[in-house]
This record gives structure tokens, sequence and C-alpha cells, in this order.
């Protein structure tokens, strides 16, 4: 049967005592007649309650109360009353602490480690707590701690405590020195107080100068009560001589009374000579009896350095641990001031073209081909790239200066959850769409008489479903602990702590790599399959096919190929810059293909064009427009030829013209109508 002990005993004084190892122990006794106890350890029990310690006189001092190992759930109000140097809660299932629970008590040292299921810490849970130095509340599930009753604070540590949400500020804890934490943003507080806490420092300047302008005022004796006896004094004063001129013994006798001081008090004084100085008239000898205050002044204890008017002002500072890092420094998302402006301008490009790729092509009347099919998945992953930047953006406008006091809601919420799956499933499936595009785009061109050596419709809605499956289960694993979305303010999965997340990362890297070397080799082997005439010719036609590949090419060897090196240098231990410039190329260049893939692949090209005809058309605008467009397609209407041309180069140049309107103006010189591309 588990045992209760609630009959008090009473204890011989004594200096030690212990009880563990008690595990059907429930509740403990109070202990009456105990004075001098040193320790008093209960450990390794199955106690539930904290022991009734009141009885315990109040002049006795403990050195250590040590209740851990025990199975204490809820530190109740005014359940521990002691005057400890050392008290330990260590390993127990508190879930709970009161408010008013240390009430009366002076403790030094209070450590409440290893209680995982604590998660509630009541406002005025440490209330009435007197003279604490360090409080440990290390592993545990805390979300905030409450400053008061933590004035006297010095060494604050709460490591391993990941739900931890906010701390107290700089000024709340006046006397800290040393404070070991779990999330690098928490010490950005303790850098940057002003920022942390902007209504309190400005509270604190406000007091400091008012303590300023007091301390100037006391100079001056102008509006001050003067003391009644002073002035009666100061009546009755008359100019006493001595011999030599030099204060003795017996003159001290005589004018100590006049001052209200007893002789006693100046037996230092007594047989040295102190140089005189002749009296001067009664209105001095009244001003240097001093001044009365109405009401009496706190002396405050803060340092303040004045000059020319100029107030400065200097809090202690804090040693605080872990310090911010490479992945988490103490600035705001976007770090450049240009960078968060230039960033909206990516994001607006994004967005908006991405968008209209995507209602031109659902809404259009013409048939969905390979061609319009693969644009409209391409489009659909650069507008998740652009939603990204959008949600990095905002969050950036509106914790812009003050960004650490965001950071836990930020990374750990479910915002950068979603900003980060946004941005790793739109990278992969944007270069895994551009992929098929290119290959697609290779057949037709590569075997441009072969009609069975080509992607068809069924097989390209089969790749792209193993495409977005593929997408989508990259961008989950950070979900799941292999990375995280939360290491950074940008919710990128940079943080490499396992084998698991390396394996990860360099699948990342390689996958991408792998993707852009086929790229170029398809639009270099498309380029030459052009002809040696075809390349070097002057037709504008021609000549916007050659650019078109080259520009693909280059952006796409801007955007990925800085990534994928710093990235690869970072991973292999050899980072060649910060977070604060790699966001230039995460945040700015990478998104990059996000913007310029909707015009180069769609909303550039005639078949683009002639879609947009035909959505207006069918609200009643621009129909001859559309009609001519259609005339166009079906039966190509350009200069005519001259029956007897003056030479043989202007019947080309015109013949070529009539067939610039549906060939060159599309993919190159095989490509169908109807496509994108």
């Amino acid at each position: 049967m588990p045992r209760s002990i609630n009959t008090p005993i009473y204890l011989k004084p004594l200096s030690v005592s212990l009880l563990q190892e008690s595990i059907q122990v429930y509740e403990c006794c109070s202990a009456k007649g105990a004075i001098n106890q040193i320790e008093s350890r209960i450990v390794n029990t199955g106690l539930h309650d904290v022991p009734q310690l009141s009885f315990l006189p109040p002049e006795n001092t403990m050195f250590l109360l040590d209740l851990d190992h025990n199975k204490i759930e809820r530190l109740h109000s005014n359940s521990i009353k002691v005057s400890a140097q050392q008290v330990t809660l260590n390993f127990n299932e508190i879930t709970t602490i009161e408010n008013y629970a240390f009430n009366g008590s002076q403790i030094g040292l209070l450590h409440i480690t290893a209680n995982p299921k604590l998660t509630q810490l009541e406002e005025f849970a440490f209330k009435g707590l007197l003279n604490l130095r360090e409080l440990d509340l290390s592993f545990s599930s805390i979300k905030t701690l409450s400053y008061l009753g933590l004035e006297s604070l010095e060494v604050l540590k709460i490591r391993n405590t990941p739900t931890l949400h906010t701390i107290p500020s700089l000024y709340d804890l006046p006397s800290l020195k040393l404070a070991k934490l779990t999330h690098h943003f928490h010490c950005c507080a303790f850098q940057y107080p002003k920022q942390h806490s902007p209504i309190k420092h400005a509270a604190y300047e406000e007091s400091m100068r008012q303590v300023c302008i007091k301390s100037q005022m006391s100079f001056q004796t102008t509006g001050f009560k003067k003391r009644k006896r002073a002035v009666e004094y100061a009546n009755t004063y008359r100019p006493q001589k001595f011999p030599n001129d030099h204060l003795t013994e017996q003159a001290l006798g005589y004018l100590v009374p006049q001052f209200g001081v007893t002789q006693q008090a100046q037996k230092p004084l007594i047989g040295h000579f102190i140089d005189h100085q002749k009296p001067r008239d009664p209105e001095d000898a009244y001003e240097d009896m001093g001044t009365f205050h109405s009401s009496p002044t706190l002396i405050n204890d803060t340092s303040i350095e004045v000059f020319c008017g100029n107030i400065s002002f200097k809090l202690q500072s804090v040693q605080c641990t872990p310090d911010p890092n490479a992945l988490n420094p103490c600035e705001d998302i976007m770090g450049f001031i240009w960078l968060r402006n230039s960033v909206w301008f990516v994001v607006i490009l994004a967005v908006v073209g991405n968008v209209a790729v995507v209602v031109v092509i659902w809404f259009s009347n013409t048939e969905v081909n390979v061609s319009r099919f693969l644009i409209c998945n391409l489009a659909l992953a650069d507008l998740c790239m652009g939603l990204y930047l959008m949600l990095i953006a905002s969050m950036d406008y509106h914790s812009v200066g003050t960004y650490f006091n965001f950071a836990y809601d930020w990374q750990y919420g479910i915002g950068c959850q979603i900003a980060g799956f946004l941005t790793v499933f739109a990278g992969h499936l944007s270069i895994f769409t551009l992929t098929i595009v290119t290959i697609e785009r290779w057949f037709a061109i590569k075997y441009a008489i072969d009609l069975t050596k080509r992607i068809r419709l069924p097989t390209a809605v089969r790749i792209m479903i193993g495409g977005w499956i593929y997408s989508i289960l990259m961008a989950m694993f950070p979900l799941f602990g292999i990375s995280n979305y939360s290491s950074t303010s940008i919710c990128l999965p940079m943080e490499v702590k396992s084998t698991f997340d390396k394996i990860y990362l360099y699948s990342i890297f390689m996958i991408n790599g792998f993707s852009l070397v086929l790229i170029v080799f398809c639009y270099a082997q498309i380029y030459f399959s052009l002809g040696y005439e075809t390349r070097r010719t002057s037709h504008k036609g021609e000549l916007t096919i050659a650019k078109k590949m080259a520009l693909l090419i280059f952006i796409d060897f801007a955007t990925y190929a800085p990534v994928a090196f710093f990235g690869l240098c970072a991973l292999l231990g050899y980072p060649l810059i910060n977070i604060t410039k790699s966001k230039i190329l995460l945040v700015f260049f990478y998104p990059l293909n996000a913007c310029a893939n909707p015009y180069l692949y769609a909303l550039m090209t005639l078949q683009y064009r002639r879609d947009i005809y035909g959505i207006v058309s069918k609200c009643g605008f621009c129909k001859t427009k559309t009609q001519q467009c259609a005339i166009r397609e079906d039966f190509p209407i350009g200069k005519p030829c001259p029956l007897l041309p003056k030479d043989e180069n202007n019947s080309h140049q015109c013949c070529n013209n009539n067939c610039d309107q549906t060939e060159t103006n599309g993919s190159g010189p095989s490509a169908p109508n109807n496509t994108y591309v």
C-alpha cells in the first residue's frame, strides 16, 4: 500500500536529514523542532507534493534543500518558504508553478531543471522570493518567463528549451550578468535592448533625464525651503576669535553644539589643527547650512555620464550564449535596404507574369498540347516561388529593425514552414519542368521528320505527375526532421547536424546540377542542328532564336550555378560567404528564374498573343484582330512576291518574309503552330 506520512515528526537538533529511495511515499511529513538544519535531502521517492517546511525557524539558514528525482507535480502557492543557499527540484514531474510559490523565501540558487512537463509558469510565480542570484529552468517546456521577483537575478539558465518564446527585457533584469539560453535570437535582445523593448527603453531614458534635471537643480538654492533652525542660528550668529587663528579642542567644544553635532562624532578631528577661515556674513553662513527638500529623494545607482547636456546611458553588459552565428545573426530578414526594395520588384514580376500565363492557358479556346501543358506547370511552379518571396518580403516589412522580437513566431510558426515548403517545392518542380520542356523541344527539332519520336500528351502528363510527387517529397523532408526550415530567417533548409541532413542537401545539389547540365546539352544540340547558314544569317527571326537560347542558358546558369557553388563549399566545411551575403543569392538571384521564365517561354511568343486576343474577343473586343490572327495562322499573309524580281536576292528575301509570320515567331524553323516556347 502506498504510504502517506502526514504526522509531524519532532526532530532533535541536527544538521543533515536524508530520505531517499522510498518510492511508496506520496506525501511527506512536516518537520517540527528541526533547528540548525544545514542540508535536507528527499530524493528518489514517490513524493507528489513539497513537504511542509513552514515549521523551520526563521533564523535557520540551510545550505541545501534537495528534492530531486521525485514525482512532484505542482508547486502550490506558499508551498516553499525557506532560507537556503540552494534549492533543487530537478528531475520531477512538475507541470505548473503557481503564483507566490516561493513567497517569503530567501534562496540564492534555485534549480528546477529536467522537468519536461513544466509548461505553465504563472506571472507571479517568483513574486515574494528574495535575493535570488541564480535560476535554472533548463530542459523544460515553458513559453515565457516573468521577471517579477527576479530583480536581483545574476545568472539565468534556460537551455534546451525550444518552446521558450520570449524572455524579459534587460530593463526588467537590472542585475543580470550571465544568460545561457536556447535560441540565438534571444541573445540579440540583450545586445539591442532598445529594439527589444522600445517602450521600456523610452521610460528608462525619461527617468534618467529626470535624474539629470534634479541633479542640476540641487546646485541651486532658489525655490527650496530653508531650515528654520538655520535661520534662527544665522540671526544669532556672532563671530568668535581664537588664539593663533586655529581651532582647538576648546573651540571645537563650543562650535559643535551650535550645529547640533555631538563632540563624540568628531573624535577623529581632536588634536588636529584645521586651517581657520574668518567668518563671513550671516547670509553666507546661512547658505552654507544646506537646503531643505520638501520630499525625500531616492538615490539611483545607475551610472550617468553627462557632457554638454547630452546624456549617455550605460547599461550592464550581459554575457549570453548561444551567440548569434552565421545562420542566425542579429539582423533583419533581408539584411540590406536595397535588397528589401529590390525583392518587391521580383515579387511583382513573378506573381503577375505567372498568373497571366496560367489564366490565359486555362481560359483560351486553343487545344491543349504538350507545350502548353508543360508551360502551365512551369508557371505554377514559378508562381509558388513568387508567393514564397511575397511571404518573406512581407515578414521583413513587418519586423524591420526588431526582427529578433518576431523570430520565434516566424521561424517556428506555420508561416516559415509554409514559406520553406513553397520554395523547395517550387525550385524542384521548376527545374524538373524546365528539363522536360527542353527535352520536348530537343525531340521536336532533332527528329522533326520522324513524328513517332515525340513526347505525347499522355506521356507528358505521367511525367509531370512524377515530377509533382518528387517535388512534394523533397519539400516534406525538412518537415520531418531531415534538416529544417526553422534554422534561418529565410526559411531554407541550411542546417546540417546529422548524416541524413548532408545526404539530403547533397542530393539536392546533385539532382539540380545534373538537370542544369542536361538543359545546356540539349540547347547546344538544338543550336548546332540549325546549320551553319542558319546560325550565321542576319535574318531577324532566325537570329532571335539563337539569342533566345543563349539567354535561356545564361539565366539558368546565373540563378543555379552560384547557389550550387557556394552551397557545396559550405557543405564541405569551407563557407566562402556568410548568411548576410548569401541572402543576395538565395532571395534575389535564385528566384530571378521564376520571374524570367513566363516572359521567355510564354508572354513574348506569338501564340500567347493569339490566345489573349481569343479570350478578349469573347467579351466583344478586338474581334477583327482575332479574325486576322486566325486567318494568318491558316493562310500566311505577307508581302506578295513580284512575278519578275529585279534580282535573286530580293525575291528570296520576300519569300522568307511570308514564312516568317508562322515559323520564326514560334520556337524555330520547324516549330508547329499552337505552341509556346
